[in-house]
């Protein structure tokens, strides 16, 4: 965060105390590409994904996709059951994003991980009056606002040379 930080405080010397008030649009837009697109990338796949369970039913927020579903309808995957992946029925696969093995995991994150694989296994013994819908959405939100300096910094790369 502290480098997401630098960034915005680089974009505003350059833009406002370096060389005076900006010149036209272009100058602003492009000053914001990165620095947004960093915290875009931080939020997207750093802060916002996660794996909750409980009441019979998991829910899996990855950085593009949320996937929903009755926990007796998923299965474990990998090594005799205690792989990281999912088999959700009528959605394939699904890998939770948040429970992935890293090095800097630490006793909590294993405690989650085995948490949810029992979670899993005892699922269909206790199939109670749980929502049998299965989903799988397409994330967006209110973060994607951050891509439009990006966005916009990539259409002036294309412009004619005479509209820059």
């Amino acid at each position: 965060m502290a480098l997401t930080v630098a960034m915005l405080a680089a974009a505003v010397y350059f833009l406002f105390l370096d060389s005076g008030a900006p010149r036209d649009p272009w100058d602003v837009v492009l000053a914001l590409a990165v620095p947004s697109g960093v915290v875009w990338v931080l939020l997207r796949v750093g802060l916002t994904p996660y794996v909750q369970w409980g009441g019979g039913r998991l829910t899996i927020c990855n950085p593009f996709v949320r996937y929903s579903a009755p926990l007796s309808r998923v299965r474990l995957l990998g090594r005799s059951q205690k792989g990281g992946a999912l088999s959700i029925e009528g959605l394939g696969q699904a890998t939770p994003w948040a429970l992935t093995r890293s090095l800097f995991d630490g006793p909590r994150a294993n405690e989650a991980r085995r948490a949810l694989r029992h979670a899993v296994l005892q699922a269909h013994e206790t199939d109670e009056h749980v929502d049998p819908t299965v989903k799988r959405t397409l994330r967006i939100g209110w973060s994607d606002i951050l891509l439009l300096p990006f966005l916009a910094a990539c259409v002036w790369a294309f412009l004619p040379a005479n509209g820059r």
